[in-house]
């Protein structure tokens, strides 16, 4: 579900890109082009294609502007710079063009919809494509993004560098001022500002939203991400899930004693709180007070919850056997048992058998995100006792920037 930032355009701006027609909001009618920040078209010698900021934004608004021409700065890729604002340079930034001044640097300006490395407008390879809430938009959602670096959704750590990598590269991973966050379609994971008034979103806590609900990626503390719907009985609202690292488990596996706690995920994984000085053992289950928040939650493997139960759908992940989510499975009431008429909580994997007979309601193991999906892809069943609620799945969504400036 793709969110919609706040900021409207201003009436009457021409904003586009990429060879498209957009409308006047005052009068109806097609406009041509302006210009186009990704391919760097449209401006004139000496110019370049930018967001060009109209409105500055404030703690509970994103910023308004458009897409135009403005004075090519001298600024370098990753050198410093300060935020485009209203009232200096004409809204635009010091940035050479084709670059963008996102949370004080200079970043290449990218096409969310291309893999890394794929054509002109990709990220470079451990880069991906950000889209941020309140930049680059024009009548939808934002046309184009700057290249944020990639990161370990547990551990927080940079995939680049040797370093400095820590939480995101922050200066001190105590106060991290980064996290790690979905890029679309779970391909991966890229680094988004962060800041103290997010660190207490933890799991099962609502997230930093825009005014109408709609959750923003970083909204969560790092290392967790806004992911499930707050249950299943209808309600609309998302809360920040714990992300963990899980492993296979049924009813004969937690049966062991050594195995009983594997539900929640796997202890001697690496993983880092909000204001750990480091990734420890421990740190990325879903245990209360560490990545979960309920006695009774699940870690589940993340092409569950992306494929909405059903293996044969799962997306093309490279997390899907490695990463999961925290499942506080008894807050959601999905389960149809014949002569109940409410439906019933789910069950965890520790009780679930590790098959199961079609007419059984609960399902199996290997039905419920409690296997890898390369153990799962043979089913039969598809999970059509119960319909799987979550939100943000593919990792569409936007980042907030400007709250943390």
């Amino acid at each position: 579900m793709k969110m919609q930032a706040l900021g409207a355009l201003l009436v009457g701006v021409v904003v586009a890109c990429g060879g498209d027609k957009v409308k006047l909001l005052d009068s109806g009618v097609d406009a041509p082009m302006a210009c186009d920040p990704v391919a760097q078209s449209g401006c004139m010698t000496g110019e370049k294609c930018t967001w060009v900021v109209d409105v500055d934004g404030t703690a509970t608004t994103n910023e308004i502007g458009h897409i135009g021409c403005a004075p090519a700065g001298g600024t370098l890729d990753g050198a410093a710079c300060d935020d485009a604002t209203m009232n200096v340079n004409g809204g635009a930034d010091s940035c050479i063009a084709g670059e963008l001044c996102i949370s004080g640097k200079c970043k290449p300006i990218c096409d969310p919809q291309l893999v890394d490395g794929a054509a002109k407008g990709a990220c470079p390879t451990n880069y991906a494509c950000s889209i941020y809430a309140g930049v680059f938009e024009s009548s939808g959602p934002p046309v184009a993004g700057v290249c944020e670096p990639t990161c370990d959704p547990l551990t927080q750590a940079l995939n680049v560098g040797t370093t400095g990598t820590a939480a995101c590269g922050s200066l001190d991973p105590t106060k991290p001022s980064g996290t790690c966050v979905a890029s679309g379609g779970f391909r991966s994971f890229h680094c988004a500002p962060s800041g103290a008034m997010v660190y207490a979103n933890t799991d099962r806590k609502a997230p930093l939203a825009d005014s109408r609900g709609n959750a923003y990626l970083n909204g969560c503390a790092p290392g967790f991400i806004p992911f499930y719907y707050e249950d299943a009985s209808g309600a609309m609202k998302t809360l920040c899930s714990g992300l963990c690292a899980p492993l296979k488990v049924d009813s004969t596996i937690a049966a062991d004693a050594a195995h009983k706690d594997d539900n929640k995920g796997d202890p001697t994984a690496l993983g880092k709180l909000p204001t750990d000085p480091a990734p420890a053992a421990g740190k990325s289950t879903c245990a209360v007070g560490v990545k979960g928040s309920e006695t009774e939650e699940d870690c589940r493997y993340v092409w569950f919850s992306l494929a909405g139960g059903d293996p044969s759908k799962a997306l093309a992940s490279p997390y899907n056997d490695t990463l999961g989510v925290c499942f506080a499975y008894q807050k959601f009431l999905a389960v149809t048992v014949p002569g109940m008429t409410q439906k019933q909580p789910e069950k965890s994997c520790a009780k679930l058998p590790a098959t199961a007979p079609l007419n059984d309601p609960y399902g199996s193991a290997k039905d419920n995100g409690c296997y890898p999906l390369a153990d799962s892809r043979t089913l039969v069943r598809k999970n059509a006792h119960r319909t799987i609620n979550y939100r943000l799945g593919n990792g569409d969504g936007l980042v907030v920037r400007h709250v943390f400036d």
